[in-house]
Parts: structure tokens; C-alpha cells; sequence
């Protein structure tokens, strides 16, 4: 005997809420097996992991347990079966305790099992064989049961669903830029930024101190985290970020993308400076003059992504004292002075640069701690001979005299 849902019956309502919804067909089908599987577990008491499948018969309910535990089964209850004779599927062991029990990983899904009978023992990674056991249920319960879950509870799986796919969709993209449209500018200045499919949060903090925003402005930004909250997905967007910074040069500078230039590190002060430590993977290629460009051309449509943000690249050099001189740029760096110990470097520049090695509001020289790890002391040419004078007179002063 059959029920009245046919197998047409439920490809149609698939098909038309997949359209509806904008979502995969395999993703509808999923949350209405676990809303049936839901029902029939409420409604008829059964303990254990359900699945059901839908045939040219109709709605199939099956409960799913591992061979060996399966064949333990029934042995207590005094029957000897013959595994083969059941539908079997396969699956990869996550992981098993006897306490922890068993969790195996199949195309169905992945399922736990608690009740593992002594003797039986598994291993992480063994493959295993389970079977599917008909339930004991007739077509009409079968059929009222999947009414019920359509009714009941199979927006809320599909809504889930959707929640767990777009969550993973995005999640690929951590790290990578986005464009959104803003949709709210919120009283404490951060956006919210409709990316499609799921609005993102972008956090005042996260977003270049130059830059204003208004409703419906068009964003290009670095999907920076994607986490989960209360089950829904929580994605953030950041403008300030290193990252950022690095995703822009990759996409303009095509010997980065190549690997021709390795892009060591990147430290920025959002809207003011940045700096990009490169090597070259390709002896003809020079980094610096690669990326910059002739008379910049080739930094200027990041810098001008940026804000303006001025971007010094800083050629890398294992040597601390050369790469501390390459990463006082803009300023030229006649001397450097390591203090190891200390993690300091001593720094000469020529007079007229002084300020230009500091950079506003001190910005160069802590761009230049954060690229190369040492604390940076400037000084002009000038002033740094009167030091070493005023030592060297200090020095003859404590020499004991001739005699």
C-alpha cells in the first residue's frame, strides 16, 4: 500500500521553492527530509538516526545503524539476519570513544551513535558499512507526518538551511574583497552594507577616518571576519585593514599575482601611510620600481582607492640595518646604528628631512617600528654630530693624563 504523496508531488514543491527562495534544490530537498524525519521522530517515539528518502513508492522513512552494531542488535534479541539483505550505504569514522561514542560521516549526513556494544571497536578514518532499516510505519502515517512537517516545521529547517549554506558561501570569501550597496548608516557611525545575499556589519573603526558614507553609496571593502551568531551569520567589513591593502596590489600589480613579487608584510596608518615590504622571486625584476610604476602610475589608482593613502615600498633585506634604511622612505637614511639588545636603532638623516623621517604625528617612524620590529631614535645630521663631538670630548676629558 502506497500514500498519496507522490515522488512528482514533491519534485514540483522542491523546484518551486528552490526558484522561489533563490537557493540549490539539493538544499530544499535536505530541509524537508529533516522536517519529516523531525515529525515521525516526535510522533511516533522513535529514538536513534532517521532518514528518509523519497522513491517512485513514495516517502520511505529508514532507520540508519552501523553493520556490526546492527548484527550485536540482533543477536541479544535471539535472531540471526542477513546484513546484505538491507539497503547499505557508506561512511568514514570521524571519530569514536566508547563514552563519546560513534560519529560517522556518510552522503546522507553525518550521523552519532550512542549505543555501541562492547566488543565493537572503531578506528578514526575506517571506513564502515551501514545499513537501512524500513520502518515500521504505514504510507498514511507516513503521509501525515510529512503534511504536518510542511506545515510545521519546514521553514524553520529551510530557513536554517539557508542560514548554514550562505554562512559557508561567504566564509570562502574571508579574506577577499567584497562590494555592497550601504543601506544604513547607524547612529554610532557604523554601516550596514548589503552584499546580496546578506547584509554585513562595517564598523566605524573599520572604516578610513577621511572617508563620510551615505545610504545607497557603493562599497569596495575586505570581508574581514565571517563568524556565527545565535546561528545566523555575522560577516564584518574593514577599509583599514593590512589586508586590504595587500588584496588591492595583488589584483593591480600583475607580478604579484604571478608570484614574481612576494609581498613580505604590510603596515598601514589608514588614509595617512602605508608601507609594503616586498622581495623579488625573479632576479629581473626589480620590486620597487615594478609596483610604483613609471612616475607612479601603477601605485596611484590604490593609492587613490585608499583615500590617498601614500604607500612606500620597502625593498626587504635580511640585514636589519638595510632594511631599517630602506624603510625610512620617503627620507633618506645617511646612517644606521643598531642597538640589538635594546631593539632600538639610531637613525641620521640629512637636515632638511628631519620632519619628513618623522612623518605627521610621528606616523613614519612607527610604520617603520611596526615593519622592521625596532624602536626608531631620528636624528638630523647635524645634531648627531654635536653628540658624537660632545662623546669623543667626554671620552679625552676621562683619558688619565701622559706622565
Amino acid at each position: 500500500m502506497t500514500g498519496k504523496i507522490s515522488v512528482e508531488q514533491i519534485k514540483r514543491l522542491i523546484e518551486q521553492i528552490a526558484k522561489e527562495r533563490d537557493v540549490r534544490e539539493s538544499l530544499v530537498e535536505k530541509a524537508l527530509k529533516d522536517a519529516i524525519v523531525t515529525a515521525i521522530k516526535k510522533g511516533k517515539g522513535v529514538r536513534g538516526n532517521l532518514i528518509v528518502e523519497f522513491t517512485e513508492e513514495g516517502i520511505k522513512p529508514y532507520l540508519v545503524e552501523p553493520v556490526e552494531v546492527f548484527l550485536k542488535r540482533k543477536q541479544r534479541e535471539g535472531e540471526i539476519v542477513n546484513p546484505d539483505r538491507y539497503t547499505q550505504i557508506e561512511g568514514v569514522v570521524l571519530s569514536f570513544s566508547p563514552k563519546g561514542g560513534l560519529k560517522v560521516k556518510t552522503d546522507r549526513g553525518t550521523f552519532v551513535f550512542k549505543d555501541i556494544p562492547e566488543g565493537v571497536s572503531y578506528e578514526s578514518g575506517d571506513r564502515i558499512r551501514l545499513v537501512l532499516i524500513p520502518l515500521e510505519i504505514t504510507p498514511e502515517e507516513v503521509d501525515y507526518y510529512a503534511a504536518k512537517a510542511a506545515k510545521e516545521t519546514f521553514l524553520k529547517e529551510l530557513n536554517q538551511a539557508i542560514k548554514e549554506q550562505t554562512y559557508r558561501e561567504f566564509k570562502e570569501l574571508e579574506g577577499d574583497i567584497v562590494y555592497g550597496l550601504v543601506r544604513k548608516v547607524l547612529p554610532s557611525g557604523d554601516l550596514v552594507v548589503d552584499l546580496g545575499k546578506i547584509e554585513a556589519i562595517f564598523p566605524k573603526k573599520e572604516q578610513i577616518p577621511t572617508e563620510t558614507y551615505n545610504v545607497n553609496d557603493r562599497i569596495k571593502a575586505l570581508l574581514w571576519k565571517v563568524e556565527k551568531r545565535r546561528g545566523k551569520p555575522h560577516l564584518v567589513l574593514s577599509r583599514t585593514h593590512p589586508l586590504f591593502l595587500r588584496r588591492l596590489l595583488e589584483r593591480e600589480i600583475g607580478e604579484i599575482e604571478e608570484g614574481k613579487i612576494e609581498i613580505k608584510k604590510v603596515v598601514r596608518e589608514p588614509g595617512e601611510r602605508a608601507k609594503v615590504l616586498v622581495l623579488s622571486r625573479d632576479s629581473k625584476v626589480d620590486p620597487v620600481g615594478v609596483i610604483l610604476g613609471v612616475k607612479g602610475e601603477r601605485i596611484q589608482p590604490v593609492s587613490k582607492e585608499l583615500s590617498g593613502e601614500k604607500i612606500d615600498i620597502v625593498r626587504y633585506s635580511e640585514k636589519p640595518e638595510e632594511l631599517i634604511k630602506n624603510a625610512m622612505v620617503p627620507a633618506k637614511a645617511i646612517k644606521v646604528i643598531l642597538k640589538p639588545t635594546e631593539k632600538r636603532a639610531e637613525v641620521v638623516v640629512p637636515d632638511n628631512q628631519l620632519s619628513l623621517a618623522i612623518g605627521k604625528k610621528g606616523s613614519n617612524v612607527k610604520l617603520v617600528h611596526r615593519l622592521t620590529g625596532y624602536h626608531i631614535d631620528v636624528f638630523s645630521e647635524s645634531d648627531y654630530r654635536k653628540i658624537e663631538n660632545l662623546s669623543k670630548g667626554e671620552g679625552e676629558n676621562q683619558s688619565p693624563s701622559g706622565g
